[in-house]
């Protein structure tokens, strides 16, 4: 068997082997690409459908009683820090704004302090608190209303009893020693009056 040596007949055999070398690749590529979007579809079109339903649970987990207490709260927040994110969740409140994590000792009954452990809290300009609502009277350890200092910044709980709904609000604030005055002032105010807030 002989081959031309000629140079039309050594490209026509370049082109030939570089047209059969891509087409199996070009082919592979193609049904690659097919096998993605059909996976992505299949990914996307459940969440797409889900989203009416999920919007639906998320106001499920909204305690209606909660939400014109929740409303005050959000309304006296943003007044004095209109960047704070807050979530109502059951009968849980969440506000927080411009905070990190602290290193805190905190002491023991015994006198002696516990190994340091890392607790969220305010920088200065930064609030955070968590209100819950709880069934009955307060039965807690520490007697409330107390002020904490935790060196960085100070914790405030109260937990103010309502007999007409057999409840009491529990309340963590933990604040800054910069904190308007103003706001602290509204804040125990809202708390200690909640009940009349309640749907």
């Amino acid at each position: 068997m002989r081959f031309s040596c000629s140079p039309w007949a050594a490209a026509a055999r370049r082109s030939a082997l570089s047209k059969s070398l891509a087409e199996p690749i070009d082919h592979v590529t193609r049904a690659q690409a097919v096998r993605r979007s059909l996976l992505l579809v299949a990914v996307l079109l459940p969440a797409l459908i889900a989203t009416p339903a999920q919007a639906a649970d998320d106001g499920a987990l909204q305690d209606p009683a909660l939400k014109r207490l929740y409303a005050e709260f959000q309304t006296l927040f943003r007044r004095y820090y209109p960047n704070v994110t807050s979530h109502l969740l059951t009968n849980n409140m969440h506000f927080e704004h411009d905070t990190r994590a602290f290193i805190v000792h905190e002491p023991l009954r015994t006198g002696e302090w516990q190994d340091p452990r890392e607790t969220r809290g305010p920088k200065l300009g930064g609030i955070l608190c968590d209100i819950a609502l709880r069934k009955g009277p307060y039965q807690g350890a520490a007697m409330v209303p107390q002020t904490f200092d935790k060196r960085y910044f100070r914790l405030l709980i109260m937990a103010p009893y309502s007999r007409k709904h057999d409840a009491h609000l529990y309340v963590h604030l933990a604040y800054p020693g910069n904190v308007n005055s103003e706001f602290l002032r509204e804040f125990t105010g809202l708390v200690t009056d909640f009940e009349r807030h309640l749907d």
